[in-house]
C-alpha cells in the first residue's frame, strides 16, 4: 500500500540507457519538483548495472520520502530493497510477484482492459491503464482514451493510474475521470528543462485532478 504521497504525478525514468550521473541528476531534479512516485525503467542494461543504478536512485528517493518502483524486474527490486515493482502482461504474474516481494510491497500491474484489471485486483496495489493518448514511447499501441480509464476505475476497487501521452495539454481531458495517479515520461524526459516541466505537471495535477486519492 502507498500512503502519504505528496502528489499524483508518477514519474518514469528514460527507458534507454543514460549515463549514470545524468540519470541521477535528472531524478534529483524531478524529485525537487515534487513528483510523488519514481519508476526506474531500463532497456539494454546488464543486471549488474541495473542494480547499481537502482541502489543509487533508492538513496535519492528515500531521502525525499518518495517510493521507488522498478519496472518489470522483480529480482532487481528484491536485490536493492525497492518499494515495489511494476509488471506488464508479459512479465511475471502478479501472484508470483506478490509471493516474492511480500504483503507490503507496491505492485503495479498494466491492465488496459476491465477483465485484466479484475484478474490482478486481488494481489496488485494499483492498476495502470493506457496508453490513454497517443504516446511516443508506445507508438505501436493505439490510445484507449479517458473512457477506458473510467471503465477500469468503475470495475475495480484499486487505485488506477492513467498513463500514455499525458502532458500539459492532454491532462485536462482527465479532469472528469480523476485518476488516482498520472504517469508521465516523455513530457518530462524530452523537455528542455525537465525540472520545470515536472513542476508544471505537479501543479496541473493539483489544479485539474485535486481530489484526494491513493494516499495523496
Amino acid at each position: 500500500m502507498i500512503k502519504g504521497l505528496r502528489s499524483k504525478l508518477y514519474y518514469l525514468t528514460p527507458a534507454q540507457a543514460t549515463p549514470r550521473n545524468e540519470l541521477l541528476a535528472l531524478v534529483a531534479t524531478v524529485l525537487s519538483a515534487g513528483v510523488g512516485i519514481v519508476q526506474y525503467r531500463a532497456q539494454d542494461r546488464t543486471t549488474a548495472r541495473m542494480v547499481q543504478e537502482a541502489e543509487a536512485l533508492l538513496h535519492l528517493t528515500r531521502r525525499a520520502g518518495v517510493p521507488l518502483i522498478i519496472n518489470d524486474r522483480v529480482d532487481v527490486a528484491l536485490a536493492v530493497g525497492a518499494d515495489g515493482v511494476h509488471i506488464g502482461q508479459e512479465d511475471m504474474s502478479p501472484p508470483y510477484a506478490r509471493r516474492l516481494l511480500g504483503p507490503y510491497a507496491i505492485i503495479g500491474v498494466t491492465a488496459p482492459e476491465v477483465a485484466l484489471a479484475r484478474r490482478a485486483e486481488q494481489v496488485a496495489t494499483y492498476i495502470s491503464c493506457g496508453p490513454v493518448f497517443a504516446s511516443p514511447t508506445k507508438p505501436d499501441k493505439p490510445p484507449v482514451g479517458p473512457a477506458a480509464v473510467q471503465q477500469v476505475q468503475n470495475a475495480v476497487s484499486l487505485p488506477v493510474c492513467a498513463i500514455g501521452g499525458i502532458n500539459e495539454e492532454t491532462i485536462y481531458q482527465l479532469a472528469e475521470v480523476n485518476p488516482a495517479l498520472v504517469a508521465v515520461a516523455s513530457a518530462i524526459n524530452d523537455a528542455p528543462h525537465p525540472g520545470r516541466a515536472a513542476r508544471q505537471l505537479v501543479e496541473l495535477c493539483e489544479e485539474v485532478i485535486p481530489h484526494i486519492g491513493f494516499g495523496v
